[in-house]
């Protein structure tokens, strides 16, 4: 009696083990890379999907880029405030 029931809490811990595990792969690998595919049908551009840190190292190297240089009166201003979006507009459009 007492294996049988330790067999079905295992067993009922697995499954929920498994269901949460399938949650948060689908939330953070599967339903981004399938509109990453859709948005790609439609023809538009754009970075790949990358888990967890995405675009954020390119956009901290653009931004150390853009503090080393002085502003001067006569630039355009965009690329300085926000140069990542600066960047992916001139890359993609």
């Amino acid at each position: 009696m007492e294996v049988t029931l330790h067999l079905v809490a295992v067993t009922f811990g697995l499954i929920v083990l498994v269901s949460y595990a399938w949650k948060v792969m689908n939330s953070m690998w599967l339903r981004p890379k399938k509109l990453e595919r859709l948005l790609r049908e439609q023809g538009l551009k754009g970075n790949p999907y990358r888990l967890y840190y995405g675009d954020t190292k390119e956009m901290f190297k653009l931004f150390k880029e853009v503090k080393s240089k002085p502003l001067n009166v006569s630039d355009d201003t965009p690329p300085y405030i926000l140069p990542f979006h600066h960047h992916i507009i001139k890359k993609y459009g």
